[in-house]
């Protein structure tokens, strides 16, 4: 009767070394997953107050320029390379953020 009653002891504790470790666990997780959306929505709140106002209107421009203009423009690769030009001046500027990676600049 004793060996039963230190038995049932010891998987009490086991089951609340369990329950504890889970309870922890997920502790752990919701700290990282609130402070993953505290950055983002900092992030976020940074992006929303860019002004595209100036690019917006520049898009515009594209508008008045003739059809046989933009069809020449699309057969030489134009739009790729704008594309490819504003990603290398991006992470360019990505970059520069980052401490002791300014070396070559």
């Amino acid at each position: 009767m004793l060996l039963a009653k230190i038995a049932a002891l010891a998987g009490w504790f086991g089951k609340l070394y369990v329950a504890v470790f889970k309870a922890v666990w997920d502790v752990v997780t919701d700290m990282v997953c609130w402070t993953l959306d505290g950055v983002l929505s900092v992030a976020v709140s940074m992006v929303s107050t860019v002004q595209t106002g100036g690019i917006e209107a520049s898009l515009g421009a594209w508008g008045s320029i003739p059809g046989e203009v933009l069809n020449v423009l699309g057969l030489l690769g134009a739009g790729e390379a704008v594309a490819i030009i504003t990603t290398a001046i991006g992470v360019r500027l990505i970059l520069q953020l980052i401490p002791f990676v300014r070396l070559g600049s």
